[in-house]
């Protein structure tokens, strides 16, 4: 039996330890959003926003994006949507994206479930998170992603692999929350149609918006 010899862990430890602190301290330059978001399309297909919101000052400085959206859209069946995106541009002002896993809680959501799907869209398979959580007796489904640059990421350990590996390579550090909200009052099966139809109608607008 092969004993692995215990300074072989330390060394491991160290080195993670000064990936980290190279990772954290050094100085990234902030990536812009290709398109402010406030430019982001108001109709698309079937669908029209019917509301804006900014945030106040206390969720700002809790969020810490340096842009971000959140609008509400309809479509011309009725079906209502929100959308939120929410960008880092990795930059000294800029904070790290925060995981619907503790905010959707700490808003006084209660998680039922949660899986990974996937959409097609132009010929390319998108993956998100298909999320149910309940307040009171509403049901909400989210689906939602992270992108950073070109990859499109559905865990929050990836997310921050893929923003070390940015870093370390590019010198970049940012990073891009995309969330859908859907009432689930008719199902889950139908929110989750109205929402993958959102990601086919939007996705390239989103892409587009986001720097690569």
């Amino acid at each position: 039996m092969h004993i692995i010899k215990p300074w072989r862990f330390y060394l491991l430890f160290v080195l993670l330890g000064l990936a980290a602190i190279y990772v954290y301290t050094r100085s990234e330059a902030a990536v812009p959003v290709n398109k402010p978001l406030n430019l982001f399309p108001q109709k698309v297909g079937d669908w029209m926003m019917t509301g804006e919101a900014r945030f106040d000052e206390r969720v700002l400085a809790v969020l810490l994006p340096t842009d971000y959206l959140s609008r509400s859209y309809i479509d011309s069946h009725g079906n209502k949507l929100s959308l939120y995106i929410g960008f880092h541009d990795g930059g000294p002002n800029s904070g790290p994206i925060h995981s619907p896993k503790q905010c959707l809680p700490g808003s006084g959501w209660n998680y039922l479930s949660n899986e990974v799907k996937q959409v097609s869209v132009g010929g390319e398979n998108i993956p998100y998170v298909s999320a149910i959580y309940q307040k009171d007796i509403e049901k909400q489904l989210f689906l939602y992603w992270f992108q950073v640059r070109d990859q499109i990421l559905t865990n929050e350990y990836v997310l921050k692999l893929a923003m070390v590996q940015n870093s370390m390579l590019s010198n970049r550090r940012d990073s891009a929350f995309i969330r859908l909200s859907v009432m689930a009052t008719d199902g889950v099966d139908v929110a989750s149609a109205i929402g993958e139809q959102f990601i086919r109608d939007f996705f390239p607008a989103i892409r587009e918006a986001l720097p690569r």
